[in-house]
């Protein structure tokens, strides 16, 4: 087959595409026209070329009635990739990748939380990845503008993370209708290509004729090859030859709606009546399935009638040769005649027990009673199109299931649900309030209030509340408005100080169902920003974490992680490692084996803070560097912004113990420039800015970051002392020669106020700095308390103050004792420049100290050190990238690195070297 006429371009682009794919440097292509202008063409080009340079191949065609249907295009191409095998090989290749799309998309269907969508699209991405890993692979999806709303949800995940894999992306498509779905964003990171009409000269060439007939077939298509075609056709069947000049002058009456004359016009009844049956069904259409629902009696005749007039092409099922021709059959048939189309294609459909998903998508388009259990047949397939996230068209599901069930109270609870999912909160209070009123259910009500908050803010929804509570007696329904009730507060300032009443009533919950532990959590969260006593935070949280209960509690909703994280992090501020350092190990199971990069990044936000509280620096870097990595393509949503903004923070700490400045206000940098918006993780980020300052003596600038964060905290009525805005105050303030004791003392008030053995040891040793007088007294009590703590920085901080303000003493011996267990704490701990000022303290004493030199495994980053010992203990690339939520080129790339940094030949070696 010759290649396409004045496509010269577009193809070399794709040759470029596959060129790249097979380097191992992913490409996405987005062919973008109007209907019958070549995309397909080129799509079967791209998928030639592809096989010549033995690609792996994988494809689907987007379709009109499958764009109802969750995970459509996705489940076509591996059932593609599946269908032409049978025995041993169907099996094999169902153990693999494919197989485990397969499982993927049905575990999804089981769960329509809306956690599921990003779990199944990271697994989905997985099953890329593998494919991808023995040759080159190529995804071809043609009509994606008929894709299902999933499928390309998926579509728009792997194009963002494809650049280190061996895949091209190729999508063909009309013009989006808008710059915010998924085929726009798709375009983002695409190689864009827009077929332009054919030319006269073109035109000539391909159909041949007088030069007056072709420019008269030219003005009549536009350059359109497919319309071009059409007329041609529809000329033959007229009798007017294309080389007799008079020929032109018949060609203005004719035009694109000629092309269901041209195509069916002039075939059997029997036939035109099956194509009706085939458009309708859609692609794949079974032809006995076909053949019933048109009353066709000669299967075989009606079938080659479509074929000779190149309508439909067949196999093991009937296919349209072009979705135009599929277009003006359906446009032919009028609005009746496809509504009993699809009543009988549902009845059948139902009868021969085909998938719901399915049935529904023929009974959206049915007339109302074509079943007598079509309310149940749309409300699962709403189910899985929730699984799915696409709440748009579940909600369409639901609407026609209540029209078929109008006093059905949880059908209409899950229509609001579904509503207030796609964004529209009036209808969905609407739906929730009638639902809750036929059907008195505390989580209706609870629903309705989260309609209200989105339609009149958090303060009418507490309102709301406030009074379906009151109106009924304790008990458990209660309880659960009154959790409610607690979040809604939680999010308004100026309820800070009801809801801090309000949660003090449940001090003494035991934890022991959902709802008991979000009222803990709450509490916890609020002790920690409240400074109450350490204690009783560390007490509560520990109560809402439940042995791991709260986590399971949270895994269908990235809000509620959030919550569950918060709850962590009060434990973990209150010195409460040890349960802290269980729930982590638990959740990152749980997450390891079906998570997403969003609940990764989350578990590994409270193993940063973890560490960081216990002083394992480097740790503590691999993991922000892991957590940035994982969700560095996730759209930047509430939960993802703060998320980055807390590895962010935990980054720049790391490096400024390093000793690298530069580093620290690069990672700084790189979150400032992504603009995002002011929320609580965000304000911490003045302390980092603060210390940065402070490291290149900058303490005008520092104070200035301090104020600012004071100033923030004061806005939303919080001043916990795990990040204190004094302590870069107070640093600031003596840099520049002014008085800082006062603010010190404050600090060590509100430190001894919470209680915890780390922040009243910081506190004593920032104390120290700002009253010289006390300095050696406060610095004897700090190493005292933090000998009790879980951080060895904040201990090996303290203890070199001590070992130089003895040293100032004159106090040699008591000095080098501090000073050499400072030394070991800073190593253990990774601070090279805590290390450093040891050091030079000891050799002001005369001492000699062994000197790090990074040398070997030394050498290593924090993330090359991650990798090199998963490495050593046995992991493969893939389990090591599945771990870590990166992908296998990443470890590769890592593993280079490391060998040659240890001067190895490969991964046998490494558990020696690093021994």
């Amino acid at each position: 087959m010759r290649e396409p006429l004045e496509r010269d371009s577009e193809i070399a682009h794709i040759r470029e595409a596959l060129d790249a794919a097979t380097r191992g440097e992913g490409r996405v292509v987005v062919i973008e026209g109007r209907a019958g202008i070549g995309k397909t063409r080129l799509v079967h080009e791209c998928r030639e070329l592809a096989k010549e340079r033995g690609f792996g191949r994988l494809q689907a065609v987007g379709d009109a009635l499958e764009s109802a249907m969750a995970w459509g295009v996705v489940r076509q191409m591996v059932e593609r990739s599946v269908s032409r095998y049978s025995g041993e090989i169907r099996e094999k290749i169902l153990a693999g990748p494919s197989g485990a799309a397969l499982k993927a998309l049905d575990d999804a269907a089981l769960d329509p939380s809306e956690a599921e969508l990003a779990r199944t699209l990271h697994s989905l991405w997985w099953v890329a990845v593998d494919l991808s890993s023995t040759r080159p692979l190529l995804i071809t999806v043609d009509d994606a503008h008929w894709a299902d709303l999933s499928s390309l949800q998926f579509l728009v995940y792997l194009s963002r993370r494809i650049a280190d894999l061996p895949i091209a992306l190729v999508v063909a498509t009309r013009p989006p209708a808008d710059n915010f779905g998924p085929l726009a964003a798709l375009s983002v990171s695409a190689d864009r290509l827009l077929p332009r009409p054919l030319t006269t000269n073109a035109l000539g060439e391909l159909v041949g004729g007088h030069a007056e007939v072709i420019k008269a077939l030219h003005a009549a298509s536009g350059g359109n090859p497919f319309l071009s075609g059409v007329l041609v056709d529809e000329l033959a069947a007229l009798g007017l030859p294309l080389d007799d000049a008079a020929t032109a002058a018949k060609i203005g009456g004719l035009g694109p709606s000629t092309v269901f004359r041209a195509t069916l016009g002039r075939l059997p009844a029997d036939a035109v009546a099956l194509a009706g049956a085939v458009a309708v069904l859609g692609s794949h259409a079974d032809p006995w399935q076909a053949a019933a629902l048109a009353d066709v009696e000669d299967l075989p005749a009606a079938v080659e009638a479509l074929v000779a007039a190149n309508v439909i092409v067949t196999g093991e099922h009937l296919e349209y040769v072009h979705p135009v021709v599929r277009e003006a059959v359906l446009t032919g048939l009028g609005p009746i005649a496809r509504a009993s189309l699809h009543a009988r294609a549902a009845t059948a459909l139902w009868e021969a027990h085909a998938p719901a998903d399915r049935v529904a998508a023929h009974l959206i388009h049915a007339p109302k009673g074509t079943l007598p259990n079509a309310a149940d047949v749309l409300r699962k397939a709403a189910s899985q199109l929730m699984a799915a996230g696409d709440p748009r068209t579940a909600a369409a599901h639901l609407h026609r299931a209540v029209s078929e069930r109008p006093k059905d109270a949880a059908l209409r609870a899950e229509l609001g649900r579904a509503l207030l999912r796609t964004g529209d909160a009036v209808k969905a209070h609407h739906h929730l309030k009638a639902a809750a009123a036929g059907l008195p259910d505390a989580e209706l009500v609870a629903a309705a209030a989260s309609a209200t908050a989105v339609l009149h803010g958090p303060a009418a929804a507490i309102d709301e509340l406030t009074e379906a509570i009151a109106a009924r007696p304790d008990g458990e329904s209660r309880l659960h408005l009154e959790a409610r009730l607690a979040v809604f507060r939680s999010f308004l300032p100026d309820q800070r100080q009801t809801a801090s009443a309000h949660l003090s009533d449940y001090a003494t919950l035991a934890g022991g169902t959902p709802d008991e532990r979000t009222l803990l959590g709450l509490l916890a969260q609020m002790g920690r920003y409240e400074v109450w006593p350490h204690d009783e935070v560390a007490a509560t949280a520990t109560r809402a974490l439940a042995n791991g209960a709260y986590f399971d509690d949270a895994t269908g909703s990235t809000d509620a992680m959030v919550a569950w994280l918060v709850a962590l992090l009060a434990l973990m501020a209150a010195d409460g490692v040890d349960v802290a350092r269980r729930e982590i190990e638990r959740a990152r199971l749980k997450v390891r084996a079906h998570g997403s990069p969003v609940e990764f990044a989350m578990v590994t936000n409270a193993s940063q803070f973890l560490n960081w509280r216990c002083g394992n620096m480097q740790v503590v870097e691999a993991e922000a560097e892991g957590a940035l990595a994982a969700i560095a393509q996730e759209d930047p949503v509430s939960q993802v912004v703060g998320l980055r903004a807390t590895s962010t923070h935990f980054a720049a700490y790391a490096a400024l113990e390093r000793g690298d400045v530069d580093a620290a206000q690069s990672v700084m940098d790189a979150f400032d420039a992504s603009g995002a918006p002011p929320m609580m993780p965000t304000i911490w980020l003045h302390e980092v800015r603060g210390l940065i300052a402070l490291a290149r003596n900058d303490a005008a600038r520092a104070l200035d970051e301090a104020y600012r964060q004071r100033d923030a905290m004061a806005a939303v009525q919080v001043d916990p002392p795990t990040i204190p805005w004094r302590g870069v105050a107070v640093r600031a303030l003596l840099q520049l020669g002014e008085p800082a004791a006062e603010l010190a003392s404050e600090q060590l008030g509100v430190a001894r106020k919470w209680g915890a053995a780390t922040e009243v040891g910081a506190a004593l040793r920032l104390l120290a700095h700002a009253a010289a007088d006390s300095r050696l007294e406060l610095l004897t009590e700090s190493v005292t308390t933090l000998e009790a703590s879980p951080s060895r920085l904040e201990l090996a901080r303290s203890l070199v103050d001590l070992g130089e303000t003895l040293r100032v003493a004159r106090r040699r011996s008591d000095a080098r004792e501090h000073l050499h267990r400072a030394v070991d704490l800073a190593s253990e701990c990774g601070s090279a420049v805590l290390r450093a000022r040891a050091v030079e303290a000891l050799e002001a004493l005369g001492d000699r100290p062994r000197r790090q030199v990074a040398l070997g495994a030394e050498g290593l980053t924090a993330s090359e050190r991650r990798v090199a010992d998963l490495a050593a203990a046995g992991r493969a690339n893939r389990e090591i990238a599945q771990e870590l939520f990166v992908t296998p080129k990443t470890v590769e790339n890592h593993l280079g690195r490391i060998y040659t940094k240890l001067g190895i030949a490969g991964r046998r070696d490494l558990a020696r070297v690093l021994a």
